[in-house]
């Protein structure tokens, strides 16, 4: 999330820090790094702060080893997962601090009172396997050197991460991490017996400019803190430690040029929309004419790593595939291989008798490959029950078969409008039967490539699956954006695009002269005149084929899942827009705001 307010604190003794802690949080800060160290023989801690919204989160300091673990058990049974995690002796005690938060997102890992073998026996096991260190905190017991880590499992680009560096080696690994244009993500200093080693953790990805420190005294400290805070810098990572009767720091500072929402227009609009909804990142592009005018990203793609979106970032774009999948169905009625009237289930309909159980309804076998293009089908709507988010071991095609053996229509097909994820589901297999090819290769053969938007993808259903470029997704309220089936969801859920690749295939069915349109004029209205079942009222916009519709020429649609908002809109004079963002839950008022801001925005740049 955007950060436009902060706060940090250092050298807080552990009733301090409860002050702190108290007084911040009653102001509606919540904290985002915690680092616990020995200054003066005593326990001292510092913590960074933020004004961001957000899943719910507890933190603890100062505790031990036993109560730490005890914590981690406790909280994990509410879903709550460490974050963040910094581990010091003092005066012969081991204390354990932490920051927690409720979220069903990335598979995770931690561990503690690791010997440096059993650590690096770990980071080989579950780097190997895709995890990737997300913290770091080595430290001192009674029996040597241990290691306290985080890990998360997502697929992301290249990362490192070195530990015990003395100060000359931190600096060559630094430089050299540099060159290789690797950014740093985290640094920890810590003391092991009567000297001082440095950890790190870096990440090839595009990241906010800024600069990092190491060994930085406690005298010194706020000196540079003034500094930097007065070059426009904010403290990203903090990490204290014990330098004989003082301490020492390593800082990671960076820009945040968000923040400042009074030089931009676009920018004093979305800054408050990503705060209020705790969104990591967001992309838009605008358009006139068939011509993309801005294409702008703020925030983060991967909060994790602070790695910053870009308009080359690809996102989810949920419900937007539904009007790519029509495009590719009308396609195929120009060139006579489907009619509106085919039926699509029976002997000698489009899907045959390929799915489910034998006899069929005579509602099944009434339904048309209209009845799906427009939501008419009489069942298996986007409730509480949509097929599509149910018997998630199923594949693609069980889940069809079960759905039709197990959910039977409500309504005769043509009576009644209800929107269908499965009925686009539907739509992908006729396409794949008729064609001989996969959904995704027709499609991309068809119609993303002619239209220049070729680098959309279909996306994976987990972490591990991500892309390069891709976003990493944050649920609201514990909606688990990896646990849905986006792998399933191909036809009406299922690609991943810039919002500027969504508005090139937008300009291939505009109707606009340039570009070229794929569809002919005749077709390209069909596909966007309201159905009768669902016609466009003075409240109450209708829907065609793919599209929402109203009585003033619109098109667009919207995509919701969860960690993910998408929008595209088409107005008939010609302008277009599109933006997508990597946080959402199905139920709640975003899309609506959403929808609102980007007709704002839009009207800005």
């Amino acid at each position: 999330m955007i950060v436009t307010d902060w706060q940090a604190r250092h050298g807080l003794t552990a009733a301090e820090h409860q002050a702190e802690f108290n007084q911040l949080t009653a102001r509606g800060y919540r904290m985002i790094k915690i680092s616990g160290y020995e200054l003066g023989g005593q326990p001292r801690f510092a913590s960074v702060w933020a004004v961001q919204g957000g899943s719910s989160w507890q933190a603890r300091h100062g505790i031990s080893d036993t109560e730490y673990q005890a914590t981690v058990t406790l909280l994990g049974g509410s879903g709550f997962r460490p974050v963040d995690l910094s581990v010091f002796r003092s005066g012969g005690r081991v204390l354990f601090s932490a920051i927690w938060e409720q979220e069903q997102g990335l598979e995770w890992v931690a561990r503690h009172s690791l010997t440096g073998a059993e650590y690096q026996s770990l980071f080989d096991d579950l780097s190997g396997r895709g995890f990737r260190l997300r913290c770091l905190s080595p430290y001192e017991d009674a029996g040597g050197v241990r290691f306290a880590c985080i890990w998360d499992r997502y697929a992301g680009p290249a990362w490192s991460a070195r530990h015990g560096l003395s100060d000359a080696e931190y600096q060559r690994e630094f430089d050299s991490q540099q060159d290789r244009g690797f950014r740093l993500v985290r640094a920890v200093g810590y003391a092991i017996g009567g000297g001082i080693r440095y950890a790190g953790i870096w990440e090839q990805s595009p990241g906010h400019p800024g600069k990092a420190a190491h060994g930085v005294a406690h005298s010194d400290y706020q000196s540079q803190f003034d500094a930097n805070t007065r070059a426009g810098l904010r403290l990203v990572d903090v990490s204290g430690f014990r330098d004989s009767g003082s301490a020492r720091y390593t800082m990671v500072w960076e820009t945040t040029p968000e923040a400042d929402v009074s030089s931009d227009a676009a920018r004093g609009l979305i800054v408050p929309f990503m705060q209020k909804w705790a969104v990591p990142g967001f992309s838009f592009a605008v358009a006139r004419n068939g011509s993309i005018r801005s294409a702008r990203a703020f925030g983060y793609a991967n909060r994790i790593t602070r790695e910053i979106a870009t308009p080359d970032h690809r996102f989810r774009i949920a419900s937007i595939a539904k009007p790519i999948t029509s495009t590719a169905v009308h396609m195929l009625i120009e060139q006579g291989r489907l009619a509106t009237t085919d039926l699509v289930f029976g002997p000698g309909a489009l899907l045959g008798t390929t799915y489910g159980t034998q006899p069929y309804s005579a509602r099944l076998r009434a339904v048309t490959l209209q009845h799906l293009l427009e939501h008419t089908a009489g069942g298996w709507v986007n409730d509480d029950n949509d097929p599509m988010f149910q018997q998630t071991a199923l594949s693609q095609d069980a889940l069809i078969t079960w759905t039709l053996d197990n959910r039977p229509l409500d309504n005769n097909p043509g009576t009644t409008y209800g929107y269908s994820n499965f009925g686009y589901c539907l739509l992908g297999r006729i396409i794949e039967h008729l064609t001989g090819m996969s959904y995704g290769d027709f499609v991309r053969r068809s119609v993303l490539d002619p239209s220049g938007a070729g680098q959309a993808f279909l996306a994976g259903a987990t972490a591990r699956d991500r892309a390069a470029a891709e976003a990493v997704y944050v649920g609201l309220d514990r909606a688990a954006p990896y646990e849905t089936r986006v792998d399933r969801m191909d036809a009406h859920g299922g690609w991943a695009a810039t919002p500027a690749d969504v508005l090139r295939f937008c300009f291939s069915v505009d109707g606009l002269s340039s570009p070229p349109d794929l569809l002919q004029p005749a077709t390209r209205i069909a596909m966007t005149t309201a159905s009768a079942a669902r016609p466009v009222s003075a409240t109450t916009p209708g829907y065609a084929r793919g599209w929402a519709v109203n009585s003033v020429g619109t098109i667009w649609h919207d995509g919701t899942l969860p960690g993910t908002q998408s929008i595209l809109v088409r107005p008939s004079d010609g302008r277009a827009w599109s933006a997508v963002c990597n946080a959402g839950r199905p139920g709640t008022a975003l899309a609506n705001e959403f929808d609102t801001l980007m007709w704002k925005v839009q009207q800005e740049v």
